[in-house]
């Protein structure tokens, strides 16, 4: 398999970068192999999957969280403006775990995800942090299927050729 990377960033269709988007049968291995094999030179190459559509409404975006202390407690919670971006998950493996990200607002501060998305992702263990949504997972083949399995149940993508991926090499742990 050969797998090059995009010069200016950005999206390529699904499936042309070595991601096999005939089905979501043929999507886990595909993904699983990508994020073991990296680049020839050691380098480990990790995916930004963004489903075709947005998923928040102005009914369903997620409330804002209010600074820290007494505004806190005491604030009123508003929502966010929804995003018209749809949402985003990165899958980059990393020395002891292989991350998965789905950021939480657009550039404009606009919420990418709903109160409804944010319940589904914390029951499946994922840890809110201040701009995304993370899990750390040990094993490649389990980050796929979680992967696959949050694109189908919490960004609503029904087939992996709704996808558009980019396949890039995986940054530096942030944490």
């Amino acid at each position: 398999m050969t797998t090059h990377f995009d010069a200016d960033d950005s999206p390529t269709p699904a499936g042309g970068q070595g991601i096999d988007v005939g089905s979501w049968n043929r999507f886990i291995p595909s993904l699983t192999r990508l994020l073991q094999q990296g680049e020839p030179d050691g380098a480990a190459i990790g995916a930004r999957l963004t489903a075709a559509e947005p998923i928040v409404t102005a009914a369903t975006a997620a409330y804002a969280r209010p600074a820290g202390g007494l505004r806190r407690l005491l604030g009123r919670r508003r929502r966010l403006s929804p995003s018209p971006l749809p949402p985003v998950l990165t899958v980059r493996p990393h020395p002891d775990a292989v991350v998965l990200t789905a950021p939480l607002l657009d550039d404009d501060g606009r919420a990418r995800l709903g109160e409804d998305a944010l319940a589904a992702l914390d029951s499946l263990g994922w840890k809110r942090r201040e701009d995304a949504v993370v899990l750390r997972v040990v094993d490649a083949a389990a980050a796929a299927e979680l992967a696959a399995r949050v694109l189908i149940e919490v960004f609503d993508v029904a087939h992996p050729a709704d996808l558009v991926a980019v396949v890039e090499p995986s940054a530096a742990p942030e944490d």
